[in-house]
């Protein structure tokens, strides 16, 4: 349950329509910086997120910067793993009005990875395998564009059921994602900071590197897929800074000792993807895809299995991620 002083946060908003178009309803997530709310659009009656900025934050031109980023990325990259931005606008014409910005974006339905895991408890390795190639695919278009996300992790990874009984595969928020165009100042004020969520943080974003690249990445996805075969994490410790210092020193724990039933392809393809040095990894996402591929089987057999064991249509409240981002920059 969220902390009531977390909830009371922006409740100006609720019940407000933004510059006559969008009627905002409940929060749907809160995050280290920002809220998500549920919001009506008032040209045809669906439902679409809002995404501001935490009051706290409204006057670091770091975070303003970087909340556009996000639009900045919707719009550039062009795949429909990426959830669309629909607007923006700044906050004003209402009581408590601070002209802060905010983003709409695609209402996104279907259920996260986080949600399906806590369910299950693990998955089939063929199916962790397809999802990942869906999320590689993405990600590859994302480092082209010259984006890396910085923040892979299962609450990020959603799993939406078309009409005709298809799987789309959506990666959300790019709230702490690096960009190859950020000014010089702000890649020097980001020596030293961790961003992303620490258990999946690659060594070099755990050193406060900001110099990352598609490898940050590659080391992320390696985290979830050791997770959602295993059911566990491979680093784990009582803090977050002794948790960041197993990242840097420590080699991650080879996957086929804790699931002997694996198939050595699996364990040398994650081994891979979480190799302590940037070098040992895949190069890109597109060589841990086409590493991927030849585990994945048929793809209607392999949505027909996922749709059987996703919740289509969560409560609202499920319907993006709501964790906030613990030790996240």
């Amino acid at each position: 349950m969220r902390k009531k002083s977390t909830l009371a946060e922006r409740a100006e908003l609720r019940g407000q329509v933004l510059d006559g178009r969008y009627r905002i309803n409940d929060i749907l997530g809160i995050g280290g910086t920002s809220i998500a709310f549920d919001a009506l659009r008032l040209s045809d009656g669906s439902h679409v997120v809002v995404k501001v900025l935490r009051p706290g934050f409204v006057d670091n031109p770091d975070l303003v910067r970087r909340l556009r980023r996000e639009a900045e990325v919707a719009r550039r990259v062009a795949h429909p793993a990426i959830v669309s931005v629909l607007d923006e606008g700044i906050l004003s014409g209402f009581p408590g009005a601070d002209g802060s910005p905010y983003l709409v974006f695609e209402r996104v339905w279907g259920e996260s990875l986080q949600r399906l895991l806590r369910r299950t408890g693990t998955l089939d390795a063929e199916l962790v395998a397809a999802i990942a190639l869906r999320v590689a695919s993405a990600l590859h278009i994302v480092h082209q564009e010259g984006y890396v996300h910085r923040d892979i992790k299962p609450e990020h990874i959603w799993i939406e059921r078309e009409r005709d009984g298809a799987l789309r595969i959506r990666l959300l928020d790019f709230g702490v994602c690096a960009s190859a165009d950020a000014p010089p100042d702000e890649r020097e004020r980001e020596v030293g900071r961790v961003f992303g969520t620490p258990s999946y943080c690659s060594p070099e974003q755990a050193a406060g590197n900001p110099d990352v690249d598609a490898r940050t990445d590659v080391f992320g996805l390696g985290v979830v897929m050791f997770e959602a075969i295993s059911g566990r994490l491979p680093f784990v410790s009582t803090s977050v800074s002794n948790l960041l210092r197993r990242i840097i020193r420590e080699d991650a724990p080879r996957l086929g000792r804790i699931r002997q039933d694996l198939h050595p392809a699996y364990d040398e393809i994650v081994a891979k993807a979480l190799a302590r040095d940037p070098a040992e990894r895949f190069p890109s996402m597109r060589a841990f895809a086409r590493a991927l591929g030849p585990l994945v089987g048929a793809r209607a057999s392999i949505d027909a299995r996922l749709g059987g064991l996703i919740r289509s249509w969560p409560p609202l409240e499920d319907a993006i991620p709501t964790r906030p981002l613990a030790g996240a920059a």
